[in-house]
């Protein structure tokens, strides 16, 4: 049995045992993921004297697989103990203390803020950094001339008051958190506290609460296995996450994606569970690879819905990377057909576990794409659904892709389109053929015309620069007839015309819809109109 202690410490010290190294994080504490607004409403919480949790630490005499808090890298004091609960909320702090959050208060409203240009403008927002740091009594010094600098009359009543708002400000480091610490060498109920604890409302999804049963029956998994493979992938352009690379290993090791039954997968051993990585790893491996190189898609940033990866890494590694062209095409279709439809947008899990029920069968493409059929009644793409803003319309990457498989070059480097080229000149960006500032100079055109997925083409940022504010009519002229096809570009000059705007766009609309009805009959064949 795990004996409990139960104490007390002050923000401050708690801060300045994690930044020397004394508290240390477990593998299965997961990585630092508050946002500054979570940052900010904590600080708020402790100014107000709310409660907000207590501080759950675990003392081992061993120790096992740790996590890097990169708080103390010159650090190389083994920690005396372990957060299990109170990691968050604790490099958050760490995070505002020293100014990498940057939150403000207003000394007048008793409100925070993160930091803006306009806050700053204001003597009476202030730094909370500086209030920390620096002490209230000589911030509230300095505030004195700074409002008289803006003419701000205050009267001496009201700055009394600020004097003890910053002074109750500067007291959230002496804020007293409940502490609890479990002595324990028992793994398995460690790892059964951290569930527990953290399973409370929506704190930690149920991805995470399964890499924490990961790390224990198979230490070392996620932060020297997990992690390696995320660095790799992010060089390669592709950010992942580690709950996807889960959702990834629940897929081939069970043949289902749901966390919630897994009794049987943590019954297996250390060997047999790193076994089932290698293969999950394998098919990622190649999944990335497949949509690199038969999709066009070389950046995750192409990619609408990650979740759209997991039946294909489960039917890579069911085929242990054996495709034949038939197959290669079939896994385009449905991939494509999948994400423009919008597939995974709603109940995910549901949607996934039925194509890797269809992926087991003898015919899993066919009943893949048959899964498909149940919610797109007719794969026949229409004008009407190229329509729309195109920030994160689905039908992009299609279109992008597309254009990569007609060798389409920028139309001033002539270099052929990527999303990956070396050199800020060369980056690839969206463009506005009839560019924003020119439509708008008409006063003709509403925003979301001017921003129509049939106004966009893809171009380095060089070329985007040039022609930022050219009218279509002279720069069009110039780029040679096969580079406009290439991205479906009307050739009628008259259409160029800022007038006959939105006769371009339906053109256009019309040459984007058949070229997506001719690319997805071809790779589609046997499955279009079956």
């Amino acid at each position: 049995m795990a004996k409990l202690e139960r104490t007390d410490k002050p923000v401050s010290v708690l801060l300045e045992e994690l930044g020397e190294g004394a508290l240390g994080l477990p593998e299965i504490q997961r990585s630092y993921v508050w946002n500054r607004p979570q940052a900010r409403d904590l600080v708020d919480s402790l100014y107000r004297e709310y409660p907000s949790g207590l501080i759950l630490l675990w003392k081992p005499k061993e120790l096992p697989e740790l996590r890097d808090t990169a708080l103390d890298e010159n650090s190389k004091k083994a920690p005396d103990f372990l957060i299990l609960d109170g990691q968050q909320r604790l490099t958050s702090l760490t995070k505002v203390f020293s100014g990498e959050i940057d939150v403000y208060f207003n000394v007048d409203e008793e409100s925070f803020q993160i930091y803006s240009r306009k806050l700053k403008a204001n003597p009476l927002w202030i730094s909370v950094k500086d209030v920390i740091n620096e002490g209230a009594v000589k911030i509230w010094r300095k505030l004195k001339p700074q409002l008289d600098s803006h003419s701000l009359q205050i009267d001496e009543l009201k700055l009394d008051e600020y004097l003890d708002r910053l002074s109750v400000l500067e007291k959230i480091k002496e804020y007293r958190y409940p502490v609890m610490i479990i002595h324990t060498d028992d793994y398995e109920e460690i790892t059964e506290s951290f569930i527990r604890v953290n399973s409370r409302g929506t704190r930690l999804r149920e991805a995470e609460l399964a890499m924490a049963q990961l790390a224990f029956h198979w230490p070392g998994a996620l932060v020297k296995e997990f992690e390696s493979a995320l660095d790799d992938y992010e060089q390669a352009n592709y950010d992942l996450e580690a709950r996807f690379l889960m959702r990834c290993f629940v897929a081939v090791s069970t043949g289902q994606s749901r966390f919630r039954y897994l009794s049987a997968l943590w019954k297996k051993t250390p060997t047999e569970l790193e076994d089932i990585w290698k293969r999950t790893k394998k098919a990622v491996d190649h999944t990335i690879n497949f949509l690199r190189n038969n999709a066009g898609i070389e950046s995750s940033d192409w990619i609408p819905s990650i979740n759209a990866l997991v039946p294909l890494v489960a039917y890579l590694s069911k085929k242990q990377g054996q495709l034949t062209d038939d197959e290669v095409k079939g896994l385009l279709f449905w991939f494509f057909e999948a994400t423009i439809h919008g597939r995974f947008t709603g109940s995910p899990e549901t949607k996934i576990d039925q194509d890797l029920k269809a992926i087991v069968s003898t015919d899993s493409i066919n009943r893949m794409v048959d899964n498909l059929r149940r919610d797109v009644p007719s794969f026949d793409i229409t004008p009407e659904m190229i329509e729309g803003k195109y920030q994160r319309h689905s039908f992009l990457p299609l279109i992008f892709a597309i254009s990569r498989k007609k060798n389409a070059k920028d139309w001033f480097t002539g270099n052929i389109l990527s999303s990956t080229n070396v050199g800020p000149e060369h980056q690839l960006e969206l463009h506005h053929i009839f560019p924003k500032a020119i439509l708008k100079a008409s006063g003709n055109f509403k925003t979301h015309e001017m921003d129509d997925i049939a106004n966009i083409a893809f171009l380095s940022q060089k070329a985007n620069r040039i022609i930022l504010k050219s009218k279509p009519e002279d720069y069009l002229r110039n780029i040679e007839a096969d580079r406009l096809k290439a991205q479906l570009v009307p050739l009628d000059t008259e259409l160029w015309k800022v007038d006959k705007f939105r006769d371009f766009i339906v053109e256009r609309r019309k040459l984007i819809k058949e070229a997506i009805n001719e690319y997805m009959r071809e790779i589609g064949k046997g499955y279009f109109n079956a």
